[in-house]
């Protein structure tokens, strides 16, 4: 194992904290935003999909026939975008709040 000496001049001791502070908070937001659009973009089949809603197949087919959840076609396989579904989901939920109301 080798030492490193790193000498700083030109700074006192909050400024110098400050400046480790800003750059550690960058990596961890640079971080945390790898890993939710990592996620999001996730393509799901159709068996991850209704799982991931707790629904069957047929009713996912039916959605999809509906546009209530977007699809891609990719050859001859369906997939899902994880953050299309998620954000289809809230719509519906948001939608049928709203008429339950009126």
């Amino acid at each position: 194992m080798t030492k490193s000496i790193l000498q700083i001049e030109n700074t006192n001791a909050s400024d110098f904290k400050k400046e480790i502070l800003e750059d550690v908070k960058g990596v961890f937001q640079n971080f945390a935003d790898t890993l939710q659009s990592g996620d999001s973009e996730k393509l799901l089949t159709r068996e991850e999909t209704a799982d991931l809603l707790s629904i069957s197949l047929v009713t996912l087919w039916d959605w999809t026939k509906k546009d209530l959840i977007p699809s891609y076609r990719i050859g001859t396989k369906i997939r899902y975008k994880k953050s299309e579904v998620l954000s289809s989901l809230q719509k519906s939920n948001n939608l049928n709040s709203s008429t339950k109301k009126q």
